[in-house]
């Protein structure tokens, strides 16, 4: 998340589902791996300003990152969703850069767990 200076920084993230269910490691795992994917995606969507797929890949984002046990990045990517169904796209680099940081402590928390 961003600090007062606009740096960005990562926050240990464990995933809420793996705290219920250990033996769901694998595909919690592979969701996490996958946030490269997403994020490049959201990159690709918002240099072709196409707000559709924009407000569409926030919305799958905020679906998984909730049942994959990580509702900070389930709340990122509703915010950023709410934003792009208004077509504002503007803080597009803090948004991208506080989600990437949750995609990093969601890597730290799978080799803490």
């Amino acid at each position: 998340m961003s600090d007062s200076n606009g740096t960005h920084r990562a926050t240990t993230l464990i995933s809420q589902l793996l705290l219920e269910d250990a033996d769901l490691r694998d595909i919690v795992e592979e969701f996490v791996d996958g946030l490269t994917v997403r994020i490049s995606e959201l990159k690709r969507a918002h240099r072709d300003l196409d707000f559709s797929a924009l407000t569409t890949l926030a919305h799958q984002l905020k679906g998984a990152g909730g049942s994959y046990g990580y509702p900070d990045i389930s709340q990122q990517a509703a915010m950023m969703e709410e934003r792009f169904r208004s077509q504002d796209a503007s803080q597009f680099t803090n948004w991208i850069g506080d989600l990437e940081d949750l995609a990093a402590g969601a890597r730290c928390g799978l080799q803490d767990t």
